[in-house]
C-alpha cells in the first residue's frame, strides 16, 4: 500500500532579524546538462548541493550570462498533476548585444538543455540562501526568445525564457548550492566558469 510521501518534520518561524530581500544578481551561470558528471549532496539535507563535478573529456565549464539593472527574473512554482507533484523552474534574462557571436550562442542555447546557478540578493546569515541551482533533475530549455528593436527599455536586447519543460517537471524546488559559508560557496561556483 502506497503511503504519504510527504510529511513535515520541523517548525518554520518568522525571523524578524533576517528580513527576506527579493531579486537576484545580474549574473547567471549556465552549464550544459550533459557536461555535469556528478552532484555532491549534503548527507542530512539532500536539497543542499556541496559540489558539482563537470566532465573532463572534453573539458567542460559553465558560462556567464551577465545582465544589468535587475534584468534577470527568477521564479519557481508548484505544478500538481492528476498523479504527480512537480515544480517548474523559470528564468527570464536579457542579452544586451546583437553580435554574430552572441547569436551563435543563443541559437545553441535554444537547441540544448542547461542547468542554471543564480545568486539571490538575499544571502541569509551564513550565506546558505545565496546560490540556487535550477533544472537539476530535468534541465532547463529555451521556451521563448524575442527581440524588439523598438523597445525603449531594452533597446532591442534579446529576452530569453529558460524553463522546465511542462511535461517533464523538476522533482524538487531549486536546490541550494552551499558549502561552509558564502565565500567558499562563491568560490565553488566561480571554479565552474
Amino acid at each position: 500500500m502506497a503511503g504519504n510521501c510527504g510529511k513535515i518534520s520541523d517548525d518554520i518561524f518568522n525571523n524578524c532579524d533576517e528580513t527576506l530581500v527579493g531579486g537576484v544578481r545580474d549574473r547567471l551561470v549556465l552549464i550544459n546538462i550533459d557536461d555535469i558528471d556528478t552532484y555532491t549532496k549534503n548527507v542530512t539535507n539532500t536539497q543542499i548541493i556541496e559540489g558539482i563535478t563537470l566532465i573532463t573529456s572534453p573539458a567542460a565549464r559553465g558560462y556567464v550570462f551577465e545582465g544589468q539593472n535587475n534584468s534577470i527574473d527568477d521564479s519557481s512554482s508548484l505544478s500538481k498533476g492528476a498523479y504527480s507533484v512537480g515544480y517548474l523552474h523559470k528564468i527570464v534574462f536579457r542579452v544586451f548585444g546583437n553580435s554574430p557571436e552572441i547569436k551563435e550562442q543563443l541559437e545553441a542555447l535554444a537547441k540544448g538543455k542547461t542547468v542554471a546557478i543564480v545568486q539571490n540578493n538575499f544571502k541569509g546569515a551564513t550565506g546558505s540562501a545565496a546560490f540556487e541551482l535550477k533544472g537539476m533533475d530535468s534541465g532547463l530549455e529555451v521556451l521563448e526568445m524575442t527581440t524588439d528593436k523598438s523597445d525603449a527599455d531594452t533597446q532591442g536586447a534579446y529576452v530569453v525564457t529558460l524553463s522546465t519543460n511542462e511535461k517533464f517537471k523538476e522533482g524538487h524546488l531549486p536546490a541550494t548550492v552551499f558549502l561552509t559559508n558564502f565565500d567558499t560557496t562563491r568560490d565553488l561556483v566561480d571554479a565552474l566558469i
